[in-house]
């Protein structure tokens, strides 16, 4: 299956880069390209993209508020956010907005390739180190009274706590000797009884709530 692949960043030079690499990737179509959210938005809602590719500042629409209508009036459109910010904040405003994965722009091709084949796959993706720093300073925020934890069945639980580790569906599935396939069902129960909307929202609720402790290394 071939995904098309919409492109949005101010720069031209980085624009033209994304486009090159993904262009000689044989599982992947542009479809249209942008230079400020706005217009994204619009090509989003004219070609339907599986997937769309933003980088944060942009003019007009900053990245976040296009991740957010995107989202909004495209349910099936999977956002990438590849960003030259190596940021807290910009990671977990990403993760709200909606959007499957964040890397950044000094990431190897094979990484950017690898992540976005990730995020059409149905997985959430962020940069590894962000993630892991997110989630060491979510556990030192205040717990919140009502989490959805508590409704999780005990696999539920088993499982979320290894989306918190930071394993794939595959490595889930060998760690618990179950079916990947069961992994997913697992995960998309575990992400409607959070209210979350993906599993790395979950994974950042689970730590606040205690479920699994963090590392400070």
């Amino acid at each position: 299956m071939i995904a098309s692949v919409l492109i949005a960043d101010d720069h031209d030079l980085a624009r033209a880069g994304l486009a090159a690499m993904i262009g000689r990737e044989k599982d992947f179509r542009i479809v249209s390209e942008a230079s400020d959210g706005a217009a994204a938005v619009a090509a989003c809602r004219v070609h339907a993209p599986d997937l769309a590719i933003l980088d944060i500042r942009m003019p007009e629409l900053d990245g976040l508020a296009a991740t957010r209508e995107i989202r909004a009036s495209l349910p099936t459109t999977r956002v990438l956010i590849v960003s030259m910010h190596d940021s807290l904040d910009y990671l977990e405003a990403a993760i709200e907005a909606g959007a499957s994965g964040y890397v950044l722009k000094d990431a190897s091709r094979e990484d950017i390739l690898a992540t976005m084949r990730r995020v059409l796959d149905g997985e959430a993706f962020f940069n590894a180190d962000l993630v892991a720093r997110l989630l060491r300073r979510a556990s030192s925020r205040s717990i919140p009274e009502k989490t959805g934890i508590d409704r999780l069945t005990v696999r539920e639980r088993e499982v979320l706590v290894k989306i918190a580790e930071g394993l794939t569906n595959k490595e889930i599935a060998r760690r618990l000797a179950i079916a990947p396939g069961t992994v997913k069902i697992h995960i998309e129960r575990i992400i409607a009884k959070l209210g979350v909307a993906d599993r790395t929202q979950a994974a950042v609720l689970a730590v606040r709530s205690g479920l699994l402790p963090v590392s400070s290394q």
